[in-house]
């Protein structure tokens, strides 16, 4: 379990970068309604005239500023189930928070920011476990979710070096080929969908047919024999992924 925590902290560091994702918890069916419930509960005799105005904006704010502070160097797309387990914990505090209870001036306002930065970590921490735990499997996988960028469903699709055998490698290829093909039949945007896939997002072909597969299959195959290889000297356990390799394609 140490060594998971650590790679996922190396994960969560080479995720956060400069590119910003919009809000997820607004893609949450009960959004709405709980936020719209929640700023009737402000009350001045409670929290005082400072501190309403301050925590009014903060909660309409929510979904805008979560645009702001959910960054990531990875597609922000995160499972309906996960989504939904950290929105229930995000009601469930703003619940308690705002049930009339008394607070010292200025208390309000830190508090919401308390819960307001905990749902950024949350959901960070969900969206890149998913990926983590997608890469976990041995060639192309795809699982559900739901794009934070517009609420959509999706199905982000990775590739994973955990194979065993020459003949599960071998598998794998094939298997990435043909999504390859299969998403350029399918997609007007193919060269989005490749990018996407780790290890392909430098390149510019616009059509498989542009592909230099020899030179994939090479470079690929270079990793997945280092990993292998790692795996049975060092005793990498499964869980371990291989640094994510520009593709030479």
């Amino acid at each position: 379990m140490g060594a998971a925590r650590r790679l996922l902290g190396l994960w969560l560091a080479a995720a956060l970068a400069l590119g910003a994702a919009r809000a997820c918890l607004q893609c949450d069916p009960a959004f709405a309604a709980r936020f719209a419930a929640y700023r009737p509960r402000l009350s001045r005799k409670s929290w005082g005239l400072g501190d309403v105005p301050a925590a009014g904006q903060l909660l309409r704010g929510w979904a805008r500023d979560t645009v702001r502070g959910l960054r990531l160097s990875i597609p922000a797309e995160i499972p309906l189930d996960k989504l939904h387990e950290i929105a229930a914990k995000v009601y469930e505090k703003l619940d308690i928070l705002l049930n009339g209870q008394r607070y010292q001036p200025g208390i309000l306002p830190q508090l919401l920011q308390s819960i307001f930065q905990n749902q950024i970590q949350l959901l960070q921490r969900a969206i890149i476990e998913s990926r983590l735990e997608c890469e976990r499997h041995c060639g192309i996988f795809t699982y559900d979710a739901v794009s934070c960028m517009n609420c959509n469903v999706s199905r982000p699709a990775c590739f994973g070096y955990n194979c065993e055998s020459s003949e599960e490698w071998e598998a794998a290829l094939k298997g990435l080929f043909d999504y390859i093909n299969k998403i350029y039949q399918q997609s007007a945007r193919w060269i989005v969908a490749l990018r996407r896939i780790p290890g392909f997002h430098n390149c510019i072909s616009t059509s498989p047919a542009m592909l230099n597969f020899k030179r994939i299959n090479a470079s690929m195959s270079e990793t997945w024999h280092n990993t292998l290889v790692n795996r049975r000297t060092t005793g990498w356990h499964q869980y371990r992924i291989p640094p994510t390799r520009v593709i030479d394609c």
